[in-house]
């Protein structure tokens, strides 16, 4: 059985507990330290909690978003509104989803607000806006919670 095992940065051998080569950071050290323009603003109305998201959601933004949708896990409705995000990668793309399968797993209900157009366009290829409820504003779901 070989001792190295496959480094998941460029794809560099490492021996079994030996530092990464220079240059080489680990992923989660790499995530934690790049700087992130990520900011949730909260607010409650009723039973809903509309979650605004701004900025870029990504590797290094991605863990901040899940904290606030576990906090938020007890709504009965759930509003992630992506109107100010700039960027979205496959990672913020699998916290929405994982939230959205939390959601139904506890019979509550979770949902998206459009953003601009690099969000659409993810949202769209990856096919979550046929899985997932996606509107244009807030207001459309708020109105009945």
């Amino acid at each position: 059985m070989p001792s190295d095992r496959q480094s998941p940065v460029h794809g560099l051998r490492a021996a079994r507990g030996a530092p990464a080569p220079p240059g080489v950071a680990r992923l989660g050290r790499l995530a934690s330290s790049v700087p992130s323009h990520f900011r949730v603003k909260i607010s409650q109305h009723g039973r809903a909690t509309v979650l605004a998201a701004s900025g870029e959601l990504d590797l290094a933004s991605g863990p901040a978003l899940e904290q606030e949708l576990e906090r938020a896990q007890e709504a009965e409705l759930i509003i992630v509104d992506l109107r100010s995000l700039q960027f979205i990668d496959s990672t913020g793309l699998s916290v929405l989803i994982r939230a959205d399968q939390r959601a139904q797993a506890a019979g509550r209900r979770f949902a998206l607000v459009n953003g601009g157009s690099q969000v659409q366009r993810l949202l769209s290829l990856t096919g979550v806006t046929d899985r997932l409820t996606v509107v244009d504003t807030p207001e459309e779901l708020l109105s009945g919670s």
